[in-house]
């Protein structure tokens, strides 16, 4: 089992975009369900994301932290997902708009 000191480092050791992502989710599912759990309280708030391979521990000092948090994750799995994809458009003539 890896032990990680922060969610950076997990993230970070991934070997392809598709790894970051899915790294980047488990995390956020994490922190989610650290939220939902502390939002009665919002005292300092400790998550753990243990999937049998990986270990990290982090601790948040209420739900705010927490969800800027998830803010910037969320952030930087749209910058993966934009690099894995390309950006793209798709342009629509405007006559077909009512």
């Amino acid at each position: 089992m890896v032990i990680y000191d922060s969610a950076f480092i997990y993230i970070d050791s991934a070997t392809s975009l598709r790894d970051k992502i899915t790294r980047i989710d488990a995390i956020i599912d994490a922190l989610l369900n650290t939220a939902l759990a502390s939002a009665a309280t919002d005292n300092f708030t400790e998550y753990v994301l243990d999937d049998g391979q990986t270990k990290i521990r982090a601790t948040y000092k209420g739900t705010d932290a927490i969800f800027n948090s998830i803010n910037v994750l969320e952030r930087t799995k749209q910058i993966y997902v934009n690099r894995l994809n390309g950006r793209t458009f798709r342009l629509v003539p405007g006559k077909s708009f009512n």
